[in-house]
């Protein structure tokens, strides 16, 4: 149930495939217009350097070409998914607690939608060529709250419902997923991360916990619903428990 929704390592953005179909064609506008920069770019690049006097540079700065191109479709993805969704909460304001998982629940549709738009700029962030900004930039677009000097670019955030402080070490492969579904029951928490805490690799936070100020939970552990981890202490297992 509380699985990474890529390999890749993109955010866990899981869809309803009954929405999904319904809205697939907010994904697909969403791609072709993340394109229309890169477009211009390249068009502007081919006319200016594809001449007789210049063929030398259009190839020289070739691979300069790729990364910014590269560059240009990330970030105008991640800019018009974050204007949408500003859009979207504006009709229906997201917002914690325990629903049901059907279509005409208004806050698990509306979950979804927002997950259908986020899902291309995550995914063609989790290839960004320059990794360690992944999570930092694009996550923050969709109003996730990460401090400074944060090492979590190895791990799988959820896109909303999560803030985590400064000085923190998220170990790889480790999740933090605010979002949990129990048959016919969805469950939406934040999750909140305070300053200097520590957590080890392949690691589970689940919805509703607070992690407090310098406190470390080891590898391969995971937390409880809705728990709270001391401030500096030590937490192990499954569910974490306070070590002594």
């Amino acid at each position: 149930m509380f699985q990474p929704a890529s390999l890749k390592g993109d955010s866990p953005t899981p869809i309803d495939e009954r929405i999904r179909n319904r809205f697939i064609i907010i994904y697909i506008l969403i791609i072709i217009f993340s394109f229309i920069p890169g477009c211009f770019f390249e068009y502007y690049y081919i006319i200016t350097f594809w001449t007789e006097t210049f063929y030398w540079l259009f190839f020289l700065l070739l691979p300069f070409n790729v990364l910014i191109l590269i560059y240009l479709i990330q970030i105008s993805a991640t800019i018009i998914a974050a204007l949408i969704i500003k859009v979207i909460n504006l009709i229906h304001t997201p917002k914690e607690g325990n629903f049901k998982r059907a279509i005409n629940d208004k806050d698990y549709l509306y979950w979804n939608i927002r997950n259908i738009v986020k899902k291309w700029p995550l995914y063609v962030m989790a290839s960004n060529p320059f990794p360690w900004l992944k999570n930092r930039f694009t996550l923050r677009f969709f109003g996730v709250k990460i401090g400074r000097h944060c090492i979590c670019d190895n791990s799988w955030i959820s896109s909303e419902f999560v803030s985590i402080g400064k000085n923190v070490i998220l170990g790889m492969n480790s999740t933090l997923i605010c979002f949990g579904i129990e048959q016919d029951n969805f469950i939406l928490r934040k999750i909140i991360v305070e300053n200097d805490v520590l957590i080890g690799a392949k690691c589970v936070i689940l919805p509703g916990t607070i992690i407090k100020q310098n406190s470390k939970l080891e590898a391969h552990s995971y937390t409880d619903f809705n728990e709270t981890l001391k401030e500096n202490s030590l937490y192990s297992g499954h569910p974490a428990k306070l070590k002594s």
